[in-house]
């Protein structure tokens, strides 16, 4: 982790100025090295016999964070030549599909849809041929001018010195750029209660997708299939069989607790708990089909359980993967809102799953931390993935990023719109246990027309994070990052990058 990185950093640059300090011959130099060899072991309780490889972790930590400070800089040259680059295509596109005035733009949108019926139908349109060149302009307007209209406020990168710092655009650059980032925002070592740890993806979470009554499971049995080989498990853990991709498996209620499994192999009989996941053990690029009923999201990345419950008499789908993947398919936005938006909700969304995986017990009996409903937070798996591509990138910006309060892990409320404020947690709800919940002012989310009561009517608690607010935030009135609409709207937090 980049704490244990910057614990270095800071840790060992009072020794490695020390050192600097000693410029003496070769016999007081010896001396020296005694001194500061002594100076370690006192200092820093560091065990005699490993002085010399903390000796070199010292110098080579140094050494890790002049470098990061250096690509650091560079790709920040490189960001401006991008702008640079994104002001000169805005300054094409203006000069190739901008019109003089609106009456001109409507008639050659006019002609573009008429053009749109020739390609459709040239046999029913052939007179419609002739708007070629109106289609190709208004095209151009639609999707490259007004695309790029944004970066006008560009203009002052328009300026040749930028040019060589393309070269600074390599992933070296950016990994160390992102490092020293860390190494900034990050202050502190302590991660609290974020210590979970789990990887480059995060932690597992477990998501209760659906369930079934036990007569429902009889009438529409469990149906699976997946992307590559899979294996089927036991309750106890032993694998029954090796499934080839692409086939079904099926599993019904029996009796007693027990689960059904038939179709891919020999009936067979599971108490309580059916297992499937990846033959290979990689499920990070398993995707299981489980046929979802009356639903068009039924395809989920990671393992796959059916879980009875003898306490709810309930058999439910759960779906366990990295928190990162989680996130990845998360339904609480289309993801078509500005980037600096989708940051902050897929952050939002991160770490109220992270504090679901550490305290959540509501689902205990059940066999998982989260359910997939508007209950907790919509999840639709790898369907909505695929089909939201923007949040993934927001996801993959913010990866492993969480909000956290006095090393709390920070539950970050929100709701689709506000009377003109925000509430306290306290105001709203009665307790004084979340103090970065605060009200603060919100004409950014104001509703236009509705009225505070009716707000409420409709779910609008607004505690926390105005979503509309946070949009227009985001947007080019505006142009906030995303870390900065996360402070507004809550108190004295940190994000900090926990995995």
């Amino acid at each position: 982790m980049k704490q244990k990185n910057k614990l270095n950093y800071k840790d060992f640059n009072k020794a490695g100025d020390i050192r600097m300090g000693f410029k003496m011959t070769k016999t007081f130099r010896i001396v020296g090295y005694i001194l500061i060899f002594l100076l370690l072991v006192t200092s820093y309780g560091l065990p005699i016999t490993n002085s010399y490889a903390q000796d070199e972790v010292s110098e080579s930590s140094d050494e890790e964070l002049e470098q990061d400070l250096d690509y650091y800089q560079k790709y920040l040259k490189y960001k401006k030549y991008k702008k640079r680059k994104l002001y000169r295509q805005y300054k094409e596109y203006k000069e190739k599909y901008k019109f003089e005035s609106y009456e001109e733009k409507q008639i050659y949108k006019s002609y573009y849809y008429k053009y749109k019926l020739y390609k459709k139908d040239p046999d029913i349109y052939p007179y419609y041929a002739q708007y070629w060149d109106y289609y190709k302009k208004y095209r151009g307007y639609k999707h490259k001018y007004k695309k790029y209209k944004k970066y006008a406020k560009y203009r002052k990168y328009n300026k040749d010195k930028y040019k060589k710092y393309k070269k600074y655009g390599k992933q070296i650059y950016k990994d160390g750029y992102n490092r020293y980032r860390a190494y900034l925002n990050n202050p502190a070592t302590d991660l609290g209660e974020a210590n979970l740890g789990g990887g480059a993806l995060g932690p597992e979470i477990t998501v209760g997708l659906w369930y079934y009554s036990r007569d429902g499971l009889r009438e529409s049995p469990f149906k699976i299939k997946a992307n590559k080989s899979y294996v089927i498990k036991n309750d106890s853990g032993a694998v029954l069989a090796v499934i080839p991709a692409d086939t079904v498996t099926r599993v019904t209620y029996d009796s007693k607790g027990h689960l059904k499994i038939y179709d891919s192999m020999a009936e067979t009989l599971s108490d309580e708990i059916v297992y499937f996941e990846a033959a290979d053990g990689n499920n990070d690029t398993m995707i299981f089909d489980a046929y979802r009923p009356s639903s068009s999201f039924d395809q989920y990345r990671g393992k796959i359980k059916l879980s009875y419950s003898d306490d709810s008499k309930r058999i439910w789908v759960i779906n366990s993967l990295p928190l990162e993947h989680y996130v990845w398919g998360m339904g609480e936005i289309t993801g078509t809102g500005d980037m600096d938006y989708n940051r902050v909700m897929t952050a939002s969304f991160r770490t109220y799953g992270y504090w679901k995986i550490k305290f959540s017990t509501k689902y205990a009996s059940e066999g998982f931390k989260v359910n997939a409903t508007p209950g907790n937070q919509l999840y639709y798996g790898y369907d909505w993935e695929t089909g939201h591509a923007r949040i993934k990138n927001a996801a993959i910006d913010t990866q492993g990023k969480i909000v956290m309060s006095g090393g709390r892990i920070a539950i970050t409320p929100y709701s689709s719109w506000t009377d003109g404020r925000t509430r306290s947690f306290e105001e709203r709800w009665g307790s004084n246990n979340y103090p970065w919940c605060q009200s603060v002012s919100d004409p950014y989310g104001q509703h236009p027309s509705l009225s505070t009561d009716d707000l409420v009517s409709l779910g609008n608690h607004m505690v926390g994070l105005s979503a509309h607010g946070a949009l227009s935030l985001a947007g080019d009135s505006y142009n906030w990052n995303w870390d900065r609409i996360l402070e507004y709207y809550y108190s004295g937090i940190d994000i900090l990058k926990v995995y």
